[in-house]
């Protein structure tokens, strides 16, 4: 069989999934373009195995489906893949790692089908996306879209307006702000920001503010804002 039979299909479902996930990754989303590209790649290796992977048997043959076994790993990794992503302190880990483990996956299934060119082809893809598309996510992660709710807690409005100062200085908006919470020494009050950039860095930079005694962020679903 022609190598460009399915190579043709895995580099089209590479490039349309990395260009996918730079889209989600340039919104804020959790999952990006290393997550779409091999979810998209594993994908197309799967359709390529179960159409292209067993031409000794016979089409018709009665009792024979060798597609059968594989179409059950299909359904069964996807609850292992599940068991990686986990949800802590509102951001959502394991995402790429189970997109991995579903590619990884497909890879295998190729070997044992005979399309030995495709699992190489997609193994290096993998190892490309996983290791290489690291620094590129980093830097859209810089410029992504976040919109969430920020606590701080602080001991003068003098900090409440340098916090204010510093989420606009980083490129954030303050698009709503609830009245001020507490009694004594320490008051609460919640923002709403909206904007693009690194938000992790942002509550770092706030906690160095003097009077500010506490930072706590929560991302929300930005359409809804």
């Amino acid at each position: 069989m022609d190598p460009w039979t399915y190579l043709g299909p895995l580099g089209l479902a590479l490039v349309l999934g990395l260009a996918v996930g730079a889209e989600r990754e340039w919104q804020g989303k959790p999952a990006g373009m290393r997550t779409h590209a091999l979810i998209a790649v594993g994908t197309c290796l799967f359709v390529l195995a179960g159409r292209h992977g067993f031409p000794e048997t016979v089409p018709g043959t009665p009792g024979v489906d060798p597609a059968r076994i594989a179409a059950q790993v299909v359904t069964g990794i996807g609850f292992l893949g599940a068991g990686v992503i986990f949800f802590n302190k509102n951001i959502v880990h394991g995402m790429t790692t189970a997109a991995s483990i579903w590619s990884t996956t497909a890879i295998a299934l190729a070997c044992g089908a005979g399309l030995y060119w495709a699992a190489v082809a997609v193994a290096v893809a993998q190892l490309v996306v996983v290791a290489g598309l690291a620094p590129v996510e980093d830097a859209l992660a810089h410029h992504a879209k976040h919109a969430g709710r920020l606590q701080i807690h602080y001991t003068s409005s003098a900090a409440l307006a340098a916090a204010i100062s510093k989420c606009t200085e980083e490129g954030f908006r303050v698009t709503e702000m609830q009245g001020e919470n507490g009694d004594g020494y320490e008051r609460v009050t919640d923002f709403v920001l909206s904007g693009r950039g690194q938000v992790s860095e942002l509550t770092v930079k706030l906690r160095t503010i003097e009077g500010i005694e506490g930072v706590k962020y929560h991302e929300e679903d930005s359409d809804a804002l």
